[in-house]
């Protein structure tokens, strides 16, 4: 249960950085969310950026590595929902918001794609994925959208050859 916990709090902190970043702009208090953000990022998404290639040291397989990439992948699908239809409500007035909207997308995607690059690389060493499959789905897993097709794919398929 202990090698779990760093990937059970990158589950729930987007929305924890949403939630800080809701109080802090009806609060009036802009400052807040970037301390939010910060937080967030220093103390669950950049250590879960490292934890993903230290877990196979730790005997986690390939396949558990692509299934926590896939359920991290599918469970942020709300958290990007919620962040474009903020962006919908701001209508033109998101533009100069941009750079942020990105930075706070890239950091919530970055550590669910270093469980699928470290499962990727995992699968590679046992052979079961083709180099061409490893850069395409390597690529992939950066982004938005494509990310989450890959993820699916490749949990599948890493479940379809542990069957076989």
């Amino acid at each position: 249960m202990k090698k779990k916990i760093p990937m059970l709090l990158l589950l729930a902190a987007p929305y924890a950085m949403l939630g800080g970043a809701a109080l802090a702009f009806t609060g009036g208090r802009a400052g807040f969310a970037l301390l939010a953000w910060a937080l967030a990022f220093l103390l669950v998404f950049l250590p879960n950026m490292v934890y993903a290639f230290i877990l196979p040291r730790k005997g986690y397989t390939q396949r558990q590595l692509l299934f926590w990439n896939m359920l991290l992948k599918l469970c942020n699908i709300p958290f990007y929902c919620l962040v474009f239809l903020m962006g919908m409500m701001m209508s033109v007035f998101v533009i100069p918001l941009l750079p942020i909207f990105i930075l706070v997308d890239y950091t919530v995607l970055l550590p669910s794609t270093m469980y699928g690059v470290s499962g990727l690389l995992q699968a590679r060493k046992a052979r079961r994925v083709s180099t061409k499959a490893l850069v395409a789905n390597g690529i992939m897993q950066f982004m938005f959208c494509l990310d989450v097709c890959s993820a699916v794919y490749l949990y599948t398929s890493s479940r379809r050859a542990n069957n076989e």
